[in-house]
């Protein structure tokens, strides 16, 4: 019993803090406003609760209830942001400003999905929905064009757990295209200065990770815009790439990604190493490694190079890309790892250059690495940049930051849920 009281005391923390917590991160299934006039109503799924959206059963991650709860009132203050998870509001001036930017009389019509989920009836191939018929067109990106190649892509982060994920690409010389969600953003932005230091290519993935065909013409302009000030804001470049959550990308989101000067980037067609699914225990770390090496014996007689999409968020992501893939990957002989922007033969990955990107890689020709060189995180190291932090409070040993924001304060309570998990877990 001695021995495991400390364990004790932990889990006991951490239930407090879940129970402190509990009323303000409920679940919540609003109306939609399909004209877009507001969003303040507007059902929304965070980057919480993005494994739960992927599978039809397994536990449920929490979400803001501030995202229902609040309606616009008056503009946020210079230097702050939307709420964390939650669809920015369209009426703030900032928003209506970037709307000058798209002509939205070149951008198709087509019904907002209810968040994601493929309708009935068939898809018309004019509205090229890659949710439900995997359908592309010429100026998506889902393979690196030269046979060999993979791009290593991470979506999700900066999280508390991305460190550990940089320590080993950095022991490694390995650089990677990292996917940013704005709200984690602004809430590590010292970890995002670190990977941007050390040469990894930054892209867009939105504000709070919606089904981007559920939401507005208007909230699509101010999900990718208010992720790019915020990137900006700390790394002091704009990104011209982004990726849909979930891939979910019709024409009409395309027309507006596109206006607004980025370059969509998805992942090869069955390249997805279903590593999100581990934390639901719908997956296991086997049978993500198992999948990736069938895919490793494909790639000699591949006609393309390849993009895998993996993750940074929760502790399960890493740790297998950490003790299963790049290991095998380092081992491999012949593969060739780099950022998207590399393999596509693109220098300037922002729209201000180059940045520090370096477009570095390795060519592996030995198994030389292995899990034992991963390293443990340590103190994340920043740029120059200058960083713009709004009020924050961290909360409990392993939780997502506790923020607060200009659109009604709300205190926003990461994932008390998955946090509990993993001390019952770790301990019992």
């Amino acid at each position: 019993m001695v021995k495991i009281l400390p364990q004790l005391i932990a889990l006991t923390a951490a239930l407090t803090f879940a129970l402190a917590h509990e009323p303000r991160i409920r679940r919540s299934n609003a109306p939609v406003n399909v004209g877009g006039a507001t969003n303040s109503t507007k059902h929304h799924r965070s980057v919480f609760s993005h494994l739960e959206r992927r599978a039809p059963a397994g536990p449920q991650h929490p979400q803001p209830s501030a995202c229902t709860q609040k309606t616009y009132t008056t503009p946020l203050a210079p230097g702050a942001y939307p709420a964390l998870d939650c669809i920015p509001f369209i009426e703030d001036p900032q928003v209506q400003e970037w709307l000058k930017l798209v002509d939205f009389s070149k951008v198709p019509s087509f019904p907002m999905s209810n968040d994601g989920a493929c309708p009935t009836t068939p898809v018309g191939a004019e509205q090229c929905w890659w949710t439900c018929s995997k359908c592309t067109v010429a100026e998506d990106v889902t393979n690196c064009p030269t046979p060999g190649t993979w791009g290593l892509t991470y979506d999700d982060g900066p999280s508390p757990e991305s460190p550990r994920l940089y320590d080993n690409l950095l022991a490694h010389n390995q650089k990677a295209t990292l996917f940013v969600v704005g709200s984690r953003a602004i809430s590590n932005p010292a970890t995002l200065q670190r990977a941007y230091k050390e040469g990894h290519q930054i892209a867009i993935h939105t504000w709070s990770h919606p089904s981007m065909t559920s939401i507005s013409n208007e909230q699509i302009v101010a999900e990718l815009k208010w992720t790019e000030k915020a990137i900006k804001s700390i790394i002091g470049v704009t990104p011209k790439y982004w990726r849909p959550p979930f891939g979910d990308v019709d024409n009409r989101v395309r027309a507006i990604a596109k206006q607004l000067g980025y370059k969509t980037i998805i992942w090869t067609d069955g390249f997805d190493t279903n590593d999100w699914n581990i934390p639901l225990q719908q997956a296991t770390p086997q049978s993500v490694v198992d999948t990736f090496k069938l895919w490793l014996a494909k790639v000699p007689t591949m006609t393309t190079g390849f993009i895998v999409l993996e993750h940074d968020l929760w502790p399960q992501e890493v740790d297998v890309a950490l003790n299963g893939i790049l290991p095998i990957a380092y081992a491999t002989k012949g593969l060739t790892m780099m950022p998207v922007a590399k393999c596509l033969g693109d220098a300037t990955p922002y729209l201000e250059g180059a940045g520090t990107f370096q477009g570095g890689n390795t060519t592996t020709t030995t198994a030389s690495a292995s899990a034992s060189e991963t390293k443990t995180s340590g103190a994340a190291t920043g740029t120059g940049a200058s960083v713009v932090n709004p009020t924050h409070t961290s909360g409990a040993a392993g939780s997502i930051v506790l923020a607060t924001s200009g659109q009604g304060g709300a205190l926003l309570a990461g994932s008390s849920v998955v946090l509990l998990t993993y001390f019952v877990g770790a301990f019992f």
